[in-house]
């Protein structure tokens, strides 16, 4: 039996969990235990880190808006067993509070903690409310959001704006920029990598000359197929290189880099705020709603970085603003302190405050069937 349990519930890719992470440190720091519900991808994600505030529970699950009907079937089914895995684990252990943060493996931790009367409140990372989001945001008691005009909200819910979680560690791992000896070119795509980021970032510093490229450090996180060939390729270009499917030590590894070439996600856009790196951005454009989009614009519009489209970017268009920039010690300072006009320290501490509020409140407000 866990005593004083706050069970969460994420997706299995970095923008889900990360933010859970820093929630259930914040909510560890309370005195309660903290028990993450994820899937296969999420425990894969959460292997390759050193350190955890939370026990892990995987769960079956997948998008029931698949494409054809044997697909989804499977989808179907595969979240069917996913709700009797959490009707067992929480008629044993019930939570004093659910707290969902989007993708499909959180829809049935926080559906059926509703069928035994826990209270629910959800956290949307993005500047769209997503499918599995939406969908139980009705029954939540509760939505906190990251952006103050975050869109697709069901009506007569009561949203909370508290920013996007970050683990402490990204805010405690700050420094300033030029720090390094090398400059330091850090490439990121996502938890589950970016294919197009190890194609196109060697061919930009291919074209960036002798003198300043022998300045540069690189690391970058590459699907496990392209490791052998971007060393082979740094290593041709005279390039001192990292290149890993996943760096365990974000926090540090941001830290020492003086401009970060990135994917948008919710976390990854509010961890460069929480460090202060000037970046680069990429978004995905096959993200839902087009999401990524809209993260990489608050951050241009801060004065952070820059939002580059995929569909048109070229190695030669990407060498350009590294070698700009690189050249601009003043703009890269500027650019990191204007990230952190994103970053919200207090957010996982406000979530965390949110949800004990739900603890503390009279039963009767927590009561009712599921609508």
């Amino acid at each position: 039996m866990i005593a004083s349990a706050i069970y969460l519930a994420a997706g299995g890719t970095g923008g889900h969990i990360f933010p859970a992470l820093a929630v259930a440190e914040a909510m560890n720091a309370k005195g309660y235990q903290s028990v993450l519900f994820t899937d296969q991808r999420g425990e894969k994600l959460l292997a390759a880190m050193d350190t955890l505030p939370v026990s892990v529970r995987v769960i079956s699950a997948a998008s029931p808006f698949q494409t054809g009907i044997v697909r989804r079937f499977m989808a179907l089914t595969k979240l069917g067993f996913g709700a009797l895995s959490c009707f067992w684990h929480i008629s044993i252990n019930r939570p004093k509070v659910m707290i969902g943060f989007g993708g499909y493996p959180s829809f049935a931790p926080l559906l059926i903690s509703r069928l035994f009367n826990v209270p629910v409140m959800v956290h949307e990372q993005n500047a769209f409310l997503g499918r599995a989001n939406h969908a139980i945001a009705a029954r939540a008691k509760l939505l906190a959001l990251s952006w103050p005009q975050t869109k697709n909200l069901p009506h007569g819910i009561e949203t909370h704006v508290t920013g996007m979680p970050v683990r402490t560690a990204f805010f405690t791992k700050n420094r300033p920029c030029g720090a390094n000896k090398k400059l330091v070119l850090t490439v990121l795509g996502g938890s589950q990598g970016a294919g197009i980021l190890g194609d196109l970032v060697p061919e930009a510093i291919a074209m960036i000359k002798t003198p300043l490229r022998s300045k540069m450090r690189v690391n970058q996180q590459a699907r496990p197929e392209q490791i052998d060939q971007l060393k082979a390729r740094y290593k041709a270009l005279g390039i001192s290189a990292s290149i890993k499917p996943f760096f365990t030590d974000m926090p540090c590894l941001l830290a020492k880099s003086d401009l970060v070439i990135s994917r948008s996600g919710a976390s990854s856009i509010a961890e460069l705020a929480a460090t202060g790196r000037a970046s680069l951005m990429l978004p995905l454009p096959s993200a839902m709603d087009d999401h990524q989009k809209a993260n990489a614009t608050q951050m241009e519009q801060a004065g952070g970085g820059y939002c580059l489209d995929e569909t048109t970017v070229s190695p030669a268009f990407l060498a350009t603003h590294v070698i700009q920039l690189f050249e601009a010690p003043d703009q890269l300072r500027a650019m990191a302190k204007n990230a952190t006009a994103l970053a919200s320290p207090a957010a996982a501490n406000d979530i965390a405050n949110l949800a004990e509020g739900l603890i503390t409140k009279p039963k009767a407000t927590n009561s009712g069937a599921i609508k």
